[in-house]
């Protein structure tokens, strides 16, 4: 899946928006790959009970840690003066505690404070 397929498909059907920052960061670290496999994705970052992942209100719940990394990564449209031409800029958000993901080998992921 592209990433703007993910991103569309986590916005239907997920209690938590993903943005295209947060993706690039993953495929750059090499946790997924440019051909995004969204059952792995989802095993990242949603919540499971058994072999199921947990709905809430219909949409599936993303796991609560993940929430704080994935902030971290915000998806800000600014326009040019010159030509009103609208970009796509990265912001990081600065916070007191900076933390990043490693992988831990097989679907799991390491919350690692840096």
């Amino acid at each position: 899946m592209s990433i703007e397929n993910v991103v569309l498909w986590y916005e239907k059907n997920v209690n938590y928006k993903l943005t295209k920052t947060f993706l690039k960061f993953l495929i750059k670290t090499g946790i997924i790959k440019e051909e995004i496999n969204l059952e792995l994705l989802n095993s990242f970052l949603l919540e499971t009970f058994g072999n199921d992942f947990v709905k809430e209100n219909d949409k599936f719940k993303i796991k609560n840690n993940r929430i704080q990394i994935i902030d971290n990564f915000k998806d800000e449209v600014k326009t040019n003066d010159k030509d009103n031409s609208v970009k796509l800029v990265k912001e990081v958000n600065n916070i007191k505690n900076k933390f990043k993901i490693e992988s831990v080998g097989g679907k799991r992921l390491k919350l690692v404070k840096v």
